[in-house]
């Protein structure tokens, strides 16, 4: 599970801090503007990951299309922040619109071509991906 927190020990005060995020690259913790980061760089997340009945684990495509890019910003610390500020931003404008697309691929595991799909994990949501075996829920007499 995925806990927010905040920690006040940073040179700007307070940092929005996400506890055990990756399930993909082992438990950590990282800051949620290193997140918006990866998504908006590499199109995915240590975070956004689909959980398959094999075991294995793998990353889900996010698509934030309305982001900047990240080749407009440096990589420091600091400039990592102003992206977030600014996708925040963006995201804040119109909240009623769609920001975020996330695409889990159908069928078996990527990995081993064996496993189905189970859940979707983003953080502390978790949706279930299971499909719907015939005649599930249909009452016999």
């Amino acid at each position: 599970p995925v806990v927010p927190f905040f920690d006040s020990s940073g040179p700007e005060g307070q940092k929005l801090i996400m506890q055990e995020l990756s399930l993909v690259e082992g438990n950590q913790c990282r800051e949620l503007a290193d997140i918006v980061w990866q998504i908006g760089e590499r199109r995915g997340c240590n975070e956004i990951v689909i959980r398959y009945d094999c075991g294995h684990t793998l990353r889900a495509e996010v698509w934030a299309p309305s982001w900047p890019k990240t080749q407009e910003y440096g990589t420091h610390e600091s400039e990592i922040r102003r992206y977030l500020q600014h996708c925040l931003h963006v995201m804040t404008r119109n909240p009623g619109a769609p920001q975020v697309q996330i695409t889990v691929p159908e069928g078996r595991c990527r990995h081993c071509s064996r496993g189905q799909r189970q859940i979707l994990l983003c953080g502390p949501v978790h949706a279930d991906l299971r499909e719907a075996t015939a005649g599930a829920g249909v009452a016999k007499e």
